[in-house]
């Protein structure tokens, strides 16, 4: 089983969630069309679906073109129900709303073929516990740390109240060890507010080794499948 992240940030985020069985979906599509099939190599017959986590165009650019496509897009975002489950091929999904600055954003906890995976970002906090969804692997955007963002920053208040600070995700993280066995961490502040070597020095204060944790690179794929030993 494979992750792989086509585009991550505030320019535009994408993700392609691979199963075994070869079975696809896509994790928001917040980049042009033409990009989203590139990053498939053009193989869109194994996408039984995508799901999205609000409506702002980094998360949502090419909804309407995929569903032109005739591939089903799951936006619950667009329900004043906030928890609702899904079912697209064999990826089952089920959603819970995050805070996203007055935005209705969802976060989602995915399971397939015996794993269980979170989704979450472009979130404050999340308004949930999840220790018992037993998560195998974190999608997780970590986003600033508050020691870096300027006071006069005009982007300030979407930033605090609508995305996740360092020790946020690390609390996130930290709460939901048991199963964990690895995380991704997503949707980094390209704007210097984000030291990711201190972040990682953090991170591993609390985290031991055991669980993998790595960044979100573009055009990069990660490995999520469990060791058979």
């Amino acid at each position: 089983m494979t992750l792989k992240t086509i585009a991550t940030g505030s320019t535009g985020n994408c993700y392609i969630l691979t199963a075994n069985s070869g079975k696809q979906i896509i994790l928001d599509a917040g980049i042009p069309i033409a990009e989203i099939k590139r990053g498939l190599d053009f193989d869109v017959e194994n996408v039984v679906g995508a799901i999205a986590t609000h409506c702002h165009k980094d998360h949502s650019l090419s909804v309407s073109k995929l569903r032109t496509m005739g591939i089903p897009v799951w936006t619950p975002y667009t329900s004043d129900f906030v928890r609702q489950k899904t079912r697209l091929g064999e990826f089952v999904i089920e959603c819970f709303d995050v805070p996203h600055n007055g935005t209705p954003c969802r976060a989602f906890i995915i399971k397939v073929e015996g794993t269980t995976i979170l989704y979450c970002t472009d979130y404050e906090y999340i308004p949930y516990r999840l220790d018992k969804k037993q998560i195998n692997v974190m999608l997780i955007e970590m986003n600033y740390q508050t020691d870096r963002i300027a006071d006069m920053d005009s982007h300030r208040q979407h930033t605090v109240l609508g995305h996740a600070e360092e020790r946020t995700t690390i609390d996130v993280i930290a709460k939901n060890m048991k199963h964990l066995r690895k995380v991704i961490l997503c949707h980094m502040s390209k704007s210097g507010s984000l030291d990711k070597e201190l972040a990682m020095k953090h991170i591993r204060e609390v985290v031991p080794d055991y669980i993998e944790v790595v960044w979100a690179k573009e055009n990069t794929t990660e490995d999520i499948s469990e060791c058979p030993f």
